[in-house]
């Protein structure tokens, strides 16, 4: 078991040394539209304005959530631990992040929660500047108002597409 794990380790660490190869170095913005499922039931759909900044290695998501009984608003950040090609004459990438989410309901009753998240996805890039995503994320967290419950979750899938602002540097 120790070997699996010390095999599984390993191939982490060296599959991270592809971080951001897909993703070029500047300012990336897009849409993406999604759905999901909560663990206590319900379901919903959403709408977000995707962001990257450059320097900054996180993936920003604004979302405006819809769903039984009221509509939210959300925002998320993930980090990509792995980002590697999968298809290389394609331009086909493959990615598994780990992020944080922040969700306020707004309906009655109000409600707040706090979300651990594992984006894992697919990402084209047909041309340097455009990239087209999918991707599913599992959330593990927690509910603060209206009142407290753990554990509280479930999972999401979103389609999106962003387009690259290379940096000025890059330009010339």
């Amino acid at each position: 078991m120790k070997r699996v794990l010390f095999v599984f380790i390993f191939a982490a660490f060296f599959a991270a040394g592809t971080v951001f190869a897909d993703h070029p170095s500047g300012f990336g913005i897009g849409v993406q539209g999604g759905a999901g499922g909560y663990w206590i039931g319900g379901f919903g759909g959403n709408a977000a304005l995707s962001l990257k900044f450059p320097g900054v290695p996180l993936f920003w998501a604004v979302r405006l959530d819809i769903g039984h009984g009221g509509f939210g608003l959300g925002i998320s950040g993930d980090q990509y631990l792995i980002d590697s090609i999968l298809i290389p004459g394609l331009g086909l990438h493959w990615y598994l992040g780990v992020g944080a989410g922040l969700n306020l309901k707004l309906g009655d009753p109000l409600s707040f929660g706090v979300s651990a998240r594992l984006p894992v996805g697919l990402s084209w890039q047909p041309v340097p500047f455009l990239e087209v995503y999918m991707q599913i994320v599992p959330s593990l967290g927690v509910t603060i108002l209206p009142s407290f419950h753990f554990p509280d979750g479930g999972w999401g899938g979103d389609l999106g597409v962003r387009i690259w602002l290379k940096p000025k540097s890059e330009r010339l």
